[in-house]
């Protein structure tokens, strides 16, 4: 089996092929599709957590108030 690796934009459900590669028309092939993971994710997940600092000095903390909740 011979393979060959190119980056491509997928549209209409079709990938096409790069011209140094258009002799593979009408070939039989097997395709594997790996997506660009900075591309995939990047609208799905735009938003970052940034470091949150709080201040506890005179923070009174009781356990059993807060279960009580």
């Amino acid at each position: 089996m011979q393979a060959i690796e190119f980056n491509s934009t997928a549209h209409d459900n079709i990938v096409d092929l790069p011209p140094e590669f258009r002799i593979w028309n009408g070939r039989r092939v097997r395709v594997i599709l790996l997506a660009d993971e900075v591309t995939a994710h990047t609208s799905a997940r735009d938003s970052s957590f940034t470091a949150l600092s709080l201040k506890t000095l005179g923070f009174r903390f009781d356990r059993d108030e807060a279960n009580a909740r």
